[in-house]
């Protein structure tokens, strides 16, 4: 549980400092649990995350795989690496007003890319978006204090 606190806590000051399109994503994002190269989170689908069909829209869902495998790069190398290529599929719908789950995984970080994917579960546990992002990781460390 210190990790994911701690994580939270260097994200949120991150955020921050950085403000833009992540920050607004990142608003209602909560990380739940994480350790080195996993990272869990919850969000609560609100109106303004939908489409015209009442459902999450599907650029909030590539924002999240896009935000959330980074966040598991970083919580691995300390690195937020610059995006390359990114793979969705989106298997089902979710309605505003449900919550979801997040599940950010680094597979892989090398010295030049690193590999990740991202799923998002609704309350049920099915399966609703698969995505997997690749990362050019010639990018300066973050320093993260990652202490209690």
């Amino acid at each position: 549980m210190a990790f994911t606190r701690a994580l939270s806590r260097e994200l949120l000051k991150i955020m921050g400092e950085t403000g833009g399109f992540s920050q607004k994503t990142m608003s209602h994002l909560r990380i739940v649990d994480a350790s080195p190269g996993t990272v869990k989170f919850r969000l609560n689908v609100e109106k303004g995350d939908g489409n015209l069909y009442g459902t999450m829209h599907g650029g909030m869902g590539a924002s999240l795989v896009d935000l959330c495998s980074s966040v598991a790069i970083l919580s691995k190398c300390s690195r937020w690496g610059i995006s390359t290529d990114m793979q969705i599929s989106y298997l089902k719908g979710a309605p505003v007003g449900s919550e979801i789950e997040i599940v950010g995984q680094c597979d892989k970080a090398g010295k030049t890319l690193a590999f990740s994917s991202c799923q998002i579960f609704n309350e049920k546990g099915d399966l609703l978006l698969k995505g997997q992002h690749t990362k050019y990781m010639g990018t300066p460390h973050v320093e993260l204090d990652m202490t209690e």
